[in-house]
């Protein structure tokens, strides 16, 4: 599958969420790499596109995050509506990926939710 910078069909972040500043990060540690967990989630109905040679902006209206490939792990970072945090989850088990997700405060400050596979 073709992920360019142009990305793929599905949809968009609303402007609800846009407006939110970063408050999701995590891991995605495995063999898999960025770009075959981007293609999964297109697979499973999300929009995504390249954002460098390695690394993907994969979104649904309700979160947005860029994978970063790294040696041990899949890194990701960006915005999700805060009362789904649930929802990547239930799609990364779906996946049969292990993860490991923060909810971080509207501060930036402190985490106030974890969720780990």
């Amino acid at each position: 599958m073709e992920i360019s910078s142009g990305g793929t069909a599905g949809p968009r972040l609303t402007d609800e969420v846009a407006v939110l500043d970063d408050n999701v990060y995590g891991s995605l540690p495995g063999t898999l790499s960025a770009r075959s967990i981007a293609e999964s989630l297109v697979g499973s109905g999300w929009r995504a596109r390249a954002s460098s040679w390695t690394a993907f902006e994969v979104e649904q209206e309700w979160i947005r995050i860029e994978l970063q490939q790294q040696p041990e792990a899949v890194l990701f970072s960006g915005v999700v509506e805060p009362s789904r945090l649930d929802d990547p989850a239930d799609t990364f088990a779906r996946l049969g990926l292990s993860y490991s997700i923060e909810l971080w405060n509207p501060e930036g400050t402190e985490p106030i939710r974890e969720l780990r596979s």
